[in-house]
Order: structure tokens, then C-alpha cells, then sequence
């Protein structure tokens, strides 16, 4: 099993400045194997194989500003519902940003790199889609009932009679962690406990949220199959996205306001069917 772990870090003394690389939020990208929980409750890697960055895109950060304030950007990012032509019946949600409206999604795709180990793309900060995006699954057959929790952004070929699945839900929970930066070096600290007001600690604090996501081993491969391609299957971007669900014409149910928060670009990994691709994205907020 590989892992990739991610980290962003919410500095409110970034700018946002579309002139700079990697302007905004900062994203860390760890990538390994041999995950496992330490005594924290915090997946770690057991080997890691390379560490780069990136940032989270135009449409992550004013989501962001938008949500924290409740004042909409007087410059809008169209959803991915209306570039891709998916999900765009039944419920109309008018509200900017309801509630429910999270981030909750993410997506693939094999435009984020070339063939050579140095030929990973920079990701441009005013992107609003996953390049060459791939859907995970690629059937005519009704899901089970397990993936059919995991699997949306769906989009039917009426010419073939299959349905493509673009977008895949967090694998667990996303979890929130508070922790001293008491560590050496940068392993994760112990956990802050209740009554930290009081304390005489001077170490400082660090909070984030972490996400799980997964590609598994037989994700993606239908559509390698159906383009003949099927020993070349690999993924070298992902995507985190934002939606809310809905009722559509027909009845079923899928994501609306659905648009690209932050993207990763790396170099090419193999879906082989040995492993699956773990993922771990941290967002920090100190």
C-alpha cells in the first residue's frame, strides 16, 4: 500500500496574489508506504518516498473567504457541474455556500505530469478543473450498495449504456487534531488536553483536520480498459472538491455547487493490483 500524506497550511499572512507560484494556502505532499496510527490517533508513513508542495486553487480560497464571512467574491469560479455538463437537474440551490455544502469530494486525472520523472506540472493557482480528468469507475451495471456510497458526480453515456463516476468520497471521517509541537523535528507533537487556557506550557500549538482518501486498486482501471490501455493505469493529479448533495430529475441523488478546491500534481503512480493509494491530506490552521 502507498501513501501520500498532505498538508496545508491556513497562514492568514499569506496573500493572494496571482502573480506569485504558489500563492494562498500552502499544501505539503509527503508520499510513502506502510501507514500506521501512532499513539496520537495520527496516521503516519513508515517509509517515505518524496516530499513536495503545492497550492490550493482561486476556487478553495475564496470558498474560504466566502464561508468564513458570508459575503459572496465579486469574481465568481464556475462549477464543475456546468463545465461538465453533470448533475445540473432537479433541486436548484440558489444560497452561496449552504450549510451542507463542504468539502467532501475528490477527483483524478492524468494531465499533471509527462513521462519522465521531471516533467510534474506546476499547478497555476486560477485552475478551475482536474486536466484530463478520469472517472474512477466506468460501468453499465448498477453499483452495490457499499460503492454506491463512495462513487458520485456520475455522467451516463447514452450511446454505450455506461455510466462514468468522476468524484469519490473520503474514505473516513475527517478528523480534527490539536497538538503541542513538542516533537523533534517535524514529528507530530502529543495531543493538547482540555484546561489548555490554564496552562504554563510554551510550546506552540498546532490544529488541523485530517482527510483519508483512497484510490483503490481497481479504481480507474475500467477506463484504461475501455481506452486499451489497461497495463498503463496510474493517476498524477488529484483534486479536493466541494459540493452539496441533491435530488436530481430522476430521482437519485448527487453533488450541486460542485467546484475544484485545491490540486496536486505528481508523478505518474501505477494503480498496479497489488496496493492501493492512500492518501493523506492535512489542512492546518496553526
Amino acid at each position: 500500500m502507498s501513501v501520500i500524506n498532505l498538508q496545508d497550511h491556513l497562514n492568514p499572512m499569506d496573500t493572494l496574489d496571482l502573480t506569485m507560484a504558489k500563492p494562498g494556502f500552502r499544501t505539503q505532499i509527503i508520499g510513502g508506504y506502510d501507514p500506521y496510527v501512532d499513539r496520537n490517533g495520527i496516521t503516519q508513513l513508515g517509509e517515505t518516498l518524496f516530499e513536495t508542495e503545492n497550492s490550493i486553487v482561486l476556487g478553495g480560497a475564496l470558498f474560504v473567504l466566502e464561508k468564513l464571512f458570508g459575503v459572496p467574491s465579486p469574481l465568481t469560479v464556475d462549477y464543475l457541474n456546468n463545465i461538465m455538463g453533470i448533475a445540473t437537474t432537479g433541486t436548484n440551490i440558489t444560497d452561496i455556500y449552504p450549510k451542507d455544502n463542504i468539502v467532501c469530494l475528490f477527483g483524478v486525472g492524468i494531465g499533471g505530469s509527462g513521462d519522465t520523472i521531471t516533467s510534474v506540472k506546476d499547478v497555476k493557482f486560477y485552475e478551475r478543473e482536474i486536466m484530463s480528468m478520469i472517472p474512477f469507475r466506468v460501468t453499465d451495471q448498477a453499483l452495490s450498495s457499499t460503492d454506491a456510497t463512495k462513487y458520485w458526480f456520475k455522467k451516463r453515456d447514452n450511446v454505450t449504456g455506461k455510466t462514468s463516476y468522476y468524484l469519490k468520497a473520503f474514505e473516513t471521517t475527517p478528523q480534527i487534531k490539536v497538538l503541542w509541537k513538542d516533537a523533534i523535528g517535524d514529528a507530530d507533537g502529543s495531543s493538547v488536553e482540555s484546561g489548555v487556557h490554564n496552562t504554563t506550557r510554551t510550546e506552540p500549538i498546532e490544529t488541523f483536520i485530517e482527510l483519508n482518501l483512497k484510490v483503490s486498486k481497481d479504481d480507474c482501471r475500467e477506463w484504461f480498459e475501455l481506452n486499451g490501455n489497461v497495463e498503463q493505469t496510474r493517476v498524477n493529479t488529484i483534486g479536493l472538491c466541494t459540493g452539496i448533495k441533491a435530488q436530481l430529475d430522476d430521482g437519485t441523488f448527487d453533488y450541486k455547487q460542485v467546484k475544484l478546491f485545491s490540486k496536486l500534481n505528481i508523478n505518474n503512480e501505477m494503480l498496479s493490483l497489488s496496493k492501493d493509494l492512500t492518501v493523506l491530506y492535512r489542512v492546518y490552521t496553526s
